[in-house]
């Protein structure tokens, strides 16, 4: 596992001090690039470097521009309890973006006296995370508190800070083995064939869960969890790969509370995402009933959707916008968009070039283009971003096997396991 390589803007400072405040406190700001030694070099070079603010309804704001290569930024003084990220911008000679890195959210006045790491990387490649894990094998992983990266594979664990760019010392390991994982704040569910256990990571208290009425925890254990805008969790047993074919979706709201739903019909190796203002949609995994569900926020039982039967197994959904949803994987197909606003005798639109992967899953960049990982018939780990006009292979920076994408707060895919370290993908 290699050294973090970092260039430091010396005095480069973000300025943590309300207007009310004396003095001008500062703190640093060091560009980190991971694994990767070519970063800001490789033509096409980095020239001009920009820093903007990005607020929390999204809006950004240039603070800093400068022309590379530069030993100290200013980014201006900013008020001490305002909460946001801060955004680098590598442009090229012609300005275009080379080089793009994005910081989770923070306070600005928890600056003041430290250093804030943000991790740049070439735009349209994979590139490794500075001081990744160790190799570790993944059987599932969760995103906690939208800041740390859970892998666990049984009751073994690994627990990456996407903040502070590193893995936990000392990671915790969980009260039973993990099939299925949720995550409300500080407090992971823990889900297996037997029931589930919940398991705060602040201070490893932990109490078994009786399960809601109307089914059981085996139902849905090796289901994948998928998250709502609101914060809303689905662990979709249809989605598993093993265990049978089951119709239970374990929901779990913002506050914690769980209740079942169902599907129409019993599924095993479906795929599934949530569309904003319709709600889960699961794909294939049974030859005989509709080729896709829909199960509507707030909804007990999932609607069938006008799509011919779909025997797929093994593929991953992602959700273009709150009308598409594309599909990849399970076989040798091309991504396959369902258009959700058709009412009847609906057939999917598909995307040119083969996906050629056993196992996937997805990840939207774009209306018009997903990241794709998973694993090809020899069980290696491959990923892609595929468009309408075709899929480009994305290589991975080290061969990896069974390696898991896990999404982040600042809209990027990242590869976990398989391999030693972590890497992001960055549009």
């Amino acid at each position: 596992m290699g050294r973090a390589r970092r260039k430091t803007f010396g005095a480069a400072a973000l300025v943590a001090s309300a207007a009310a405040c004396s003095g001008t406190p500062e703190g640093t700001v060091s560009l980190v690039t991971g694994d990767e030694v070519d970063v800001f070099s490789r033509a096409p070079a980095a020239v001009t470097l920009v820093a903007e603010k990005v607020a929390l309804d999204g809006a950004r704001t240039e603070i800093a521009r400068a022309e590379l290569p530069v030993d100290s930024v200013r980014l201006g003084a900013q008020q001490r309890t305002e909460v946001g990220a801060l955004a680098i911008s590598g442009l090229d000679a012609t300005g275009q973006v080379v080089v793009r890195g994005e910081t989770l959210l923070v306070q600005w006045g928890a600056l003041e006296n430290t250093t804030l790491e943000v991790f740049v990387q070439r735009t349209g490649e994979l590139a490794r995370l500075p001081r990744g894990p160790e190799a570790f094998d993944p059987a599932v992983t969760a995103v906690v508190s939208g800041r740390f990266i859970l892998a666990a594979n049984g009751s073994a664990t690994i627990l990456y800070d996407l903040l502070a760019l590193k893995p936990l010392a000392s990671p915790p390991v969980l009260p039973r083995s993990a099939r299925s994982l949720a995550s409300v704040g500080t407090a992971v569910l823990v889900i297996d064939d037997e029931g589930a256990t919940t398991f705060d990571l602040s201070d490893a208290a932990s109490y078994p869960l009786d399960p809601p009425v109307g089914g059981a925890f085996g139902e849905v254990a090796g289901g994948a969890t998928v998250t709502a805008p609101d914060g809303t969790q689905y662990v979709v047993g249809a989605t598993r790969a093993a265990g049978g074919p089951t119709a239970r979706v374990l929901v779990i709201d913002p506050e914690g509370a769980s209740s079942f739903a169902a599907l129409t019909a019993p599924r095993e190796g479906a795929c599934a995402t949530f569309v904003p203002g319709r709600g889960l949609v699961v794909v294939g995994g049974d030859a005989g009933a509709a080729g896709a569900e829909l199960l509507a926020p707030g909804a007990s039982l999932a609607t069938p959707l006008p799509f011919p039967a779909d025997p797929v197994k093994g593929c991953g959904a992602t959700a273009l916008d709150n009308g598409h949803v594309a599909v990849a994987g399970g076989g040798d197909a091309p991504v396959r968009v369902l258009d959700l606003a058709c009412a009847a005798e609906c057939a999917p639109a598909t995307w040119a070039d083969a996906v050629p992967l056993a196992r996937a899953e997805a990840y939207a960049l774009a209306p018009d283009a997903a990241f794709i990982l998973g694993d090809d018939a020899t069980g290696a780990t491959r990923a892609y971003r595929a468009t309408p006009a075709g899929a480009r292979e994305v290589p991975l920076r080290v061969p990896r096997r069974g390696a898991r994408l896990v999404p982040t707060a600042i809209g990027a895919p990242v590869v976990v396991g398989g391999a030693a370290g972590i890497e992001q993908y960055l549009d």
